[in-house]
């Protein structure tokens, strides 16, 4: 019996158990229970969790056949995609924060690749078994950047794929995309023999350039993708596992040089490059006779380099990032209490070179710097009676930039407390508060970035010699601070109906960001001769964000269910001003039914997003509402003659509405059908 015959709880349940001694005293859950294996640094039921969570299982991941990270999340509560419809440019917004401010991990080791208008979530969704999100502030478990919460991605193993009594195994998988002719092929060969497991995956995409609705086409939109994942597991007793991992992501695609945006005067056709690739070294010990020990350490080291040919300018640049990073995590159990508690730190390095052929003086200056973080942080979970339960934790980190072309630096500290209360009022119901304080420190290019962000070319009889616009450097820009105070509800009832289940999840939050770093050009008019231009970013905005998320899941044998509900409302806490950047609301509902014994489901779903009408005061822009319709189907026998193929299909905006979403430039993908086909050997 092949996967399909797995169910994705029970395949979180089999990662939770041999990562950590907490995963043990997990009790076994239901279909709706997730639990969480990374996201929160310790394994957890969702439903027990006092924080906003979420979890795309492989199950949901292979359903979907998602292009990215970011279009994997889509239909999440309060959960974005951001930056238009070009899969290798598309990022993560929660709660209307995003960029910098939602930190990325894989499998635990921090993702901080960050540089200007271009894509960080390289990873195809292919390698990974499962994504999961926090919402919300989470700076005292993983310190700067999580002001606005966690995408945790975690990549596939052998022990997950494989069958008990299974030793080896593998799988081929073609896929094809209309939209585009986006053409994607994957394969995994991977193996346990006594103590030792390895997995070798391997993923490629080509697309030509994708449709937006009503059969036009977004010019520059075509890439081709290959990525790879290699793991190699030992463990010489029961007690300790080593493990090594390697990946790899190349994207070789012609693009405007902001891919969220339409090639024009100021925003050239770029070839770019992007070469992406981490190893990762971890070592768990954790003895059954001890339970003051529970310990795991990791040592990663990433790499990114984007190599662009801006074609349209005759210009060669540069950019390298680089991440030394590690972590120390111990779990003691003392009575009652569980404690957490550990030191971690990175450090990153950005080089560029910007090629002023043919404009000199007229690009912005190269860059070489270092960004040093250290850290150290405990959790405590304490259990005060049989249903109630605290949670306090605490972190501090102390960072520094520093820029050697300018031989500049500055350095700053920072303190995030956390406090979580579970009451566990009956077996249905659980209600938790949480209040979080979170930070982002200011990245290198914020406060050192030189040289020319644009220049206007001449105006005869106005602007005969041009204008260009300079960046000013900001050494005391400060960290971004987040206050975040939360109320969430759980409900969980079984056999109302029969064979039956229905899950509820309400989460109300309001976030107060102070000190957001926004960038600012002076002189708004732009082109006024005499007056000097200038690029910085600053400290600015003052925001409190408010809202909630809704989901409720039901199933009832082999139907199910799942209705999902988000707004926020984003606001300058001086002027009362609406703020910008802030998603419209989002209702989706998804319906599903099993048949031939759960061999097949079918499925459709349907979103509905809001018209964005919580605009700035000085904003302009018409934001209307749109409806998206989609339908999928799963067929994997379990046995017979096709027993280990997998084929999966799906048409998504049938009607293919042209929507844009708030905020964004570009237009969405069109009408899209997905087809796929797995075979596991």
């Amino acid at each position: 019996m092949k996967m399909m015959t797995k169910k994705p709880v029970v395949v979180a349940l089999t990662m939770a158990f041999s990562s950590t001694a907490y995963a043990q005293q997990v009790e076994q859950v239901t279909e709706f229970d997730e639990v969480l294996v990374t996201a929160t640094r310790i394994a957890e039921k969702a439903s027990q969790s006092s924080r906003s969570v979420a979890v795309v299982d492989e199950e949901e991941l292979q359903e979907a056949q998602p292009a990215s990270v970011a279009e994997a999340l889509q239909n999440e509560a309060n959960v974005t995609v951001s930056n238009g419809p070009r899969a290798s440019s598309q990022g993560v917004e929660i709660r209307g924060l995003g960029g910098q401010r939602v930190l990325q991990t894989i499998d635990g080791a921090r993702q901080n690749t960050a540089s200007g208008h271009r894509g960080t979530y390289f990873m195809d969704p292919e390698l990974l078994s499962s994504v999961e999100v926090v919402r919300g502030p989470a700076s005292s478990l993983w310190g700067s950047g999580a002001i606005g919460g966690v995408v945790a991605q975690n990549t596939k193993s052998a022990k997950e794929m494989l069958d008990e009594g299974e030793s080896f195994g593998g799988y081929l998988k073609q896929g094809y995309e209309t939209n585009g002719d986006n053409v994607k092929t994957s394969g995994a060969i991977y193996g346990v023999a006594d103590r030792f497991d390895w997995l070798i995956n391997g993923s490629y995409n080509d697309s030509n350039n994708i449709k937006i609705g009503r059969d036009q086409t977004l010019a520059n939109s075509a890439s081709q993708r290959s990525s790879g994942l290699m793991k190699f597991g030992w463990e010489p007793s029961d007690e300790q596992r080593l493990q090594f991992s390697a990946r790899f992501s190349d994207t070789d695609e012609l693009v405007p040089s902001n891919p969220a945006a339409e090639v024009g005067s100021s925003v050239p056709l770029v070839k770019r490059k992007t070469k992406d690739k981490n190893f990762t070294l971890e070592h768990s010990f954790n003895p059954s006779s001890n339970p003051y020990l529970d310990i795991k350490s990791t040592l990663y080291w990433n790499s990114t380099d984007y190599d662009e040919d801006r074609v349209t300018k005759g210009q060669i640049d540069s950019t390298e990032y680089e991440t030394l990073g590690f972590s120390i995590n111990n779990s003691s159990i003392f009575g009652g209490t569980t404690l957490t508690y550990g030191v971690d730190g990175y450090q990153d390095k950005i080089k560029t070179v910007r090629d002023d052929a043919g404009q000199v003086g007229q690009r912005p200056g190269d860059i070489d710097g270092e960004t040093s973080v250290w850290g150290a942080f405990a959790k405590a979970q304490v259990t005060l009676t049989d249903s109630l339960s605290l949670e306090p934790a605490l972190r501090y980190d102390t960072f520094e930039n520093e820029s050697k072309t300018l031989s500049k630096s500055s350095d700053d500290t920072a303190w995030s407390p956390s406090l979580g209360l579970v009451w566990n009022t009956s077996s249905w119901l659980t209600l938790s508060a949480r209040y979080d304080e979170a930070f982002r420190a200011p990245s290198f290019e914020e406060m050192y970035s030189t040289g020319t962000h644009y220049c206007i070319p001449p105006i005869p009889g106005f602007l005969p010699g041009g204008l260009c616009n300079t960046f000013e450097i900001n050494p005391d820009l400060k960290a971004e601070k987040a206050k975040n105070k939360e109320l969430k509800a759980d409900l969980h009832f079984t056999d109302l109906a029969g064979n039956d289940e229905l899950g509820i999840t309400l989460n109300v939050f309001r976030n107060d960001v102070d000190d957001f770093i926004e960038q600012s050009v002076s002189n708004p008019l732009m082109g006024i001769p005499g007056l000097e231009q200038t690029t910085s970013w600053n400290n600015v905005d003052e925001a409190r964000l408010t809202g909630f998320e809704f989901k409720t899941r039901y199933r009832f044998n082999q139907t199910r269910l799942t209705l999902n509900y988000g707004q926020t409302e984003g606001k300058d806490k001086r002027s009362d001003e609406y703020l910008s950047n802030i998603p419209a609301k989002k209702f989706g509902v998804d319906l599903s039914q099993g048949i031939m014994e759960g061999d097949m489901k079918l499925g459709t779903r349907v979103t509905h997003v809001a018209q964005q009408d919580q605009l700035p005061s000085e904003n302009k822009q018409d934001y209307d509402s749109y409806t998206l319709w989609d339908v999928y189907l799963a067929w994997e026998p379990a046995m017979g003659t096709f027993e280990g193929l997998r084929v999966d299909f799906a048409i998504e905006n049938i009607g293919d509405e042209e929507y844009r979403q708030a905020w964004q430039t570009l237009y969405e993908q069109g009408r899209n059908m997905k087809l796929s086909a797995r075979y596991r050997f």
